[in-house]
């Protein structure tokens, strides 16, 4: 089953879990155009995820970085990594992407694996993301290893695949092609481990900034508000989001307002002037005009297409 619509909580760390307690593994199949909102909001999360470019390009942001993927490339995201993807072109994107634990790879946290060979990654502040291409040996090393695991995941969740049933074995195939790629980056890219996780003072602050817009965006929100929350000035504020996010504190505001309305259209049954009202827009032919600017929708069409 395909996530198009990603939930967050008031931190932005994502709620939808992936897999289970004794398989924290899960694959996705997905094309931009699905998504609710056109793209894959700003979010994070405690597991590691892969995202593969089957079709079509992506941009993919990190906290300061920025980089668009074409067809074959795949991109490794660190664990607690906020990030979001857009579709890039007139070619609706299509990603094959896994999200897994890091315990998957490296067994329990005592174990040595997981303290020389996984640990030193998931605490590497330094390391948020990691684009791998076919041009590169080594990487097109780790590159099949990864579209073998990927070839794995297609053949178990195909429409003629018995509706969650896994062939024996299944788990095994998976963790073997995860720990082929793994040991690839690791020996190939040793600069990618590090003794301990340093929250950076910039990334604490855009956290903090975040958190404090997603628990009050109904709410009428100043630069001024956001800026105390996060203990920085106004000048500093707006430095913090361009230089992380590309965008002002007000455009982000108006984004998530936008996110989170599209919610309400699609899970609830409540009026659209209502749901303005409700998501922060003083004004719900305004609500309208922006969302049309957005999503090329009116949230009327946002709603009827959700129920077809």
């Amino acid at each position: 089953m395909q996530i198009y619509h990603i939930q967050t909580a008031p931190d932005g760390k994502e709620l939808t879990p992936h897999g289970s307690e004794d398989f924290p593994f899960a694959f996705y199949d997905e094309r931009f155009s699905e998504f609710v909102t056109g793209e894959v909001p700003w979010h994070w999360h405690d597991e590691i995820e892969i995202v593969w470019v089957v079709e079509g390009s992506t941009q993919v942001e990190c906290l300061g970085s920025c980089d668009i993927l074409q067809p074959g490339q795949i991109i490794f995201i660190n664990a607690g990594v906020l990030h979001k993807l857009s579709n890039v072109g007139d070619t609706d994107c299509r990603i094959l992407n896994v999200v897994f634990d890091p315990r998957l790879i490296g067994g329990t946290p005592l174990s040595r694996i997981y303290t020389q060979y996984v640990a030193p990654v998931i605490n590497n502040s330094e390391l948020l993301c990691y684009v791998f291409s076919p041009q590169t040996a080594w990487q097109q090393q780790a590159i099949l290893a990864l579209q073998a695991m990927f070839t794995v995941c297609q053949q178990v969740h195909a429409p003629a695949s018995a509706a969650g049933v896994a062939p024996s074995g299944y788990e095994l195939a998976v963790n073997q092609h995860l720990l082929a790629f793994w040991q690839t980056f690791c020996v190939h890219a040793p600069t990618i481990m590090a003794r301990r996780r340093v929250s950076s003072t910039q990334e604490r602050r855009l956290q903090t900034a975040l958190h404090f817009i997603h628990q009050h965006y109904a709410d009428k929100l100043s630069i001024a508000a956001i800026s105390q929350a996060a203990s920085i000035s106004e000048t500093e504020c707006y430095r913090l989001f361009r230089q992380t996010l590309k965008c002002s504190p007000n455009q982000y505001v108006l984004q998530y307002r936008l996110q989170q309305s599209t919610v309400l259209l699609t899970e609830t049954r409540q009026p659209i002037t209502d749901i303005a009202y409700e998501v922060g827009f003083n004004c719900p032919a305004y609500f309208a005009k922006k969302f049309r600017l957005a999503f090329g929708k009116t949230p009327k069409q946002c709603r009827q297409e959700s129920q077809a």
